[in-house]
């Protein structure tokens, strides 16, 4: 009988090395990722090798001005249901007027609207959201106000005379000036009545004291 010869199979190492290689590749770059993420997210800064963790700042930030901050952010929360509510909306033409105001009178005061944002530590898009917010409470407050001709002439008279006792006299005000100052001081008044009354309204918990 002839013998049957088994041939011996070569070992297959090619494949497995660069899969490792991958895989270790894969592992070096996660990691790395992590550290710059937890970088990033937990840390502020480092003084001569000494980490500052950004937790440290919020917490200094939240003892200067916690309650104010949170307030706000609950303010704006309080006019957007509001509005959604009511069914109001601000168009892309309004919010673009009023953005060419505010650009308008940054101009007229020597600096640009971008040199003002930048010194606030502002952006684009936080005075977009700032500005929808005021015009959404303008809107719901009641932007409908009526002014007497009494009322222009005492203003007038009012700032004549704060005029004529101060060191520095301010240029006399026309008709139209006094009337939009009045309005202007009258919205305010009817906005403080609309937040007031929304605030009281509204059911708020408070889950950190400052």
């Amino acid at each position: 009988m002839a013998k049957i010869v088994k041939k011996e199979k070569s070992p297959s190492v090619t494949v497995k090395l660069p899969k490792r290689m991958f895989q270790y590749s894969l592992v070096v770059l996660v990691v790395v990722g992590l550290i710059y993420f937890i970088g990033k997210t937990f840390i502020a800064a480092s003084a001569n090798g000494q980490l500052i963790s950004r937790i440290s700042v919020i917490k200094v930030l939240e003892k200067q001005g916690g309650k104010t901050t949170l307030d706000t952010i609950i303010l704006k929360a309080l006019i957007n249901q509001e509005a959604k509510k009511r069914k109001i909306n601000i168009s892309e033409s309004e919010m673009n007027a009023e953005i060419a105001k505010i650009e308008s009178n940054v101009t007229s005061q020597g600096t640009t609207l971008d040199a003002l944002l930048l010194q606030q530590g502002m952006t684009k898009k936080d005075l977009t959201d700032e500005v929808k917010v005021q015009l959404l409470v303008t809107k719901m407050a009641g932007s409908n106000i009526s002014i007497t001709d009494k009322e222009i002439d005492d203003y007038l008279t009012s700032q004549k005379e704060q005029s004529a006792g101060s060191t520095q006299p301010t240029p006399e005000l026309t008709r139209d000036q006094a009337k939009e100052a009045i309005k202007q001081q009258k919205l305010q008044e009817k906005i403080q009545t609309f937040v007031a009354d929304l605030k009281a309204k509204a059911k708020i918990k408070y889950f950190i004291k400052y």
